[in-house]
């Protein structure tokens, strides 16, 4: 399914888990909002069933959203969904991730896909990349509760393991360019680093608390709709959005 054409003042914007919770809530405020979007699912018809049921207008995905069909561990179908048209996407959102006590790979698969994408393509405005990690990660100061440290540490250990690797690829990445390696070809990345996530409505300011390494937000939960927002609000919308670079920043009530 491809948009019908992509000409905007708005950034092309590019979506990998897009039918997950929060990368779904992203792409549902950027398809109202007017921002031509392409996106990486499986399953297309799934994707344009879960955008329909969250009010978003079959016209609206007609003209403003192209949809590749494929695995996000196949870097040729990721650079398709990275340049629809011949425009590459000067902002990416990663939302892909499993919870699962089993060794789990994925999230960092996933970037080293996008990241050897970018590598081929070679894009002449290097793209912002935004990925969705976790709490519970950091080498700061403690961001998540005592209460929860168990939890984090033992059922949710694997998956968060691959947050960590995910996030260091891109630190490695850029690491190395700097040093006079291989170019990067994307010029930051943010991570976001949501608490234990839940289906509730957004909430917005100021019951969503927003911190990053040096002081972050500690709290329990946050709910998918709210992160999903705030990379709308702050990352999509906002033009100063190169501000949020380097930032790995908690989102939670």
């Amino acid at each position: 399914m491809q948009a019908t054409s992509i000409p905007s003042s708005k950034p092309l914007v590019a979506f990998f888990g897009a039918t997950g919770g929060t990368g779904a809530a992203a792409l549902v405020r950027a398809l109202n909002a007017g921002f031509f979007c392409t996106a990486l699912a499986r399953t297309p018809s799934k994707l344009t069933e879960l955008l329909l049921s969250k009010g978003v207008s079959q016209s609206a995905i007609s003209s403003h959203l192209t949809v590749t069909e494929g695995d996000v561990r196949d870097v040729s179908v990721v650079k398709s969904a990275l340049s629809p048209n011949g425009q590459i996407a000067s902002i990416i959102i990663s939302g892909i991730g499993i919870y699962t006590m089993g060794k789990v790979t994925i999230c960092a698969e996933a970037i080293t896909s996008i990241l050897s994408a970018l590598a081929d393509l070679k894009p002449p405005q290097k793209p912002l990349i935004a990925a969705i990690a976790t709490t519970g990660i950091t080498t700061g100061p403690r961001d998540v509760p005592l209460l929860m440290l168990p939890l984090y540490k033992i059922a949710l250990h694997n998956a968060h393991k691959d947050k960590h690797n995910m996030e260091q690829l891109l630190t490695d990445s850029l690491a190395e360019a700097e040093s006079g390696g291989k170019d990067a070809w994307f010029r930051g990345f943010v991570a976001l680093r949501p608490s234990l996530f839940t289906n509730g409505p957004a909430l917005g300011k100021p019951k969503l608390r927003v911190g990053t390494v040096s002081n972050p937000a500690v709290g329990y939960t946050v709910s998918r709709e709210d992160v999903g927002k705030w990379i709308f609000d702050e990352l999509l919308a906002n033009e100063e959005r190169d501000r949020w670079i380097d930032e790995k920043v908690s989102l939670t009530y």
